[in-house]
């Protein structure tokens, strides 16, 4: 139908005018119908909108150029978002998640778009690809300032010269990158530690790892003064039951830095599949459009 504006529509039911049945169609059809057009507000759930016979959701357009859409949001296809998912979650609810379509932020008609954000009912977010696996998926080059990990361990640290735990109980196979400081202002006592850590659940006897350590942890060492000065890492078994063999990753100063002084860590996780069990799996060839 021809679009019509409300000046329009009104000039047809002025005082003495006649409508026609053609006034009236363009009359009803400048209402909202919850069907045809498929949104609704109810006072529950607020505005809902409902995709009907394509894909997209909303298009947003300038008036200078009403014919293209600059942006439309829209649902991703279910086969996009039916992939297996990674995460701690229960297996059958991310199952369930996977079945749902995503939701996509694209410029343009999307029609030859890659989008550019993607959202999934299971939890990640993809930057320039339609099917991220992970919390964030980046489908291109990231550039920041800077980049920090996370503290598994709650308490403070103390450098106290003594070695204490900076994760939980771990097995299997890990590798994390470790960042760690410690100083005192104006005493000339500082130190750095950059390290990467790798572990492969191998036995901690000292026999097993006569010829070779198996477990690395390769350091890299700043501080000014004295080498007792010095941050230290070591991974230590906890207990050892047959093939079961948890570990945590420990720090500690060379010498003690004195009261009320802490050392300052985070780790970042750079393996996640701990038993191996995808390597189990043909890993899935990603191609965006």
């Amino acid at each position: 139908m021809p679009k019509r504006n409300r000046s329009t529509l009104k000039n047809y039911f002025r005082q003495g005018m006649m409508p026609s049945a053609e006034h009236f169609g363009d009359l009803i059809d400048s209402c909202v119908n919850e069907l045809d057009e498929g949104f609704s507000k109810p006072p529950a759930s607020g505005l809902q909108l409902t995709a009907l016979d394509q894909q997209h959701l909303l298009s947003f357009y300038q008036k200078s150029n009403p014919n293209t859409s600059l942006w439309h949001i829209g649902f991703t296809s279910q086969s996009l978002t039916d992939h297996p998912q990674t995460g701690t979650s229960d297996a059958n609810d991310q199952h369930n998640f996977s079945q749902q379509a995503g939701l996509q932020f694209v410029a343009g008609d999307g029609e030859t778009t890659r989008p550019h954000v993607t959202f999934t009912a299971s939890g990640q977010v993809g930057i320039q690809t339609e099917t991220p696996r992970h919390a964030l998926d980046v489908g291109g080059i990231i550039a920041s300032r800077g980049r920090q990990g996370y503290q598994p361990v709650t308490d403070a640290i103390p450098a106290d010269g003594e070695w204490h735990d900076i994760t939980g109980a771990l097995e299997g196979c890990q590798m994390f990158e470790v960042v760690a400081g410690i100083g005192i202002r104006h005493s000339g006592r500082y130190a750095l530690l950059h390290a990467i850590a790798s572990n492969t659940c191998a036995p901690a006897h000292w026999w097993w790892q006569f010829w070779r350590r198996k477990n690395p942890i390769k350091t890299q060492h700043a501080y000014f003064n004295s080498m007792a000065d010095r941050l230290a890492l070591r991974w230590k078994q906890t207990t050892e039951q047959g093939a079961i063999r948890p570990y945590v990753l420990q720090i500690r100063t060379n010498t003690s830095y004195g009261a009320h002084q802490f050392i300052r860590y985070h780790i970042t996780q750079l393996w996640d599949d701990a038993y191996m069990t995808r390597c189990e799996e043909k890993p899935q060839t990603m191609q965006d459009n």
